[in-house]
């Protein structure tokens, strides 16, 4: 049962990573100097949102590989 919850808590991190990284990538970016970092400093936060969502990810997929070769 644990490695059910485990593979589908990474079967969705990986979506919400996915997911993230390409909202991330259609944030306008606006040609304006007064409001541009800003944008971008919201663009670096939904990065750093999916990559802890790959991290969590990679760690259940890293788990279940574990059990396969124990």
């Amino acid at each position: 049962m644990m490695d059910k919850a485990i593979t589908l808590l990474g079967v969705t991190a990986s979506l919400l990573a996915a997911g993230l990284w390409l909202w991330g990538s259609l944030i306008d970016v606006p040609n304006n100097i007064d409001t541009i970092v800003g944008e971008l400093q919201r663009i670096g936060r939904v990065n750093a949102w999916a990559a802890m969502a790959a991290v969590l990810a990679a760690l259940c997929a890293a788990y279940a590989f574990w059990q396969q070769v124990h």
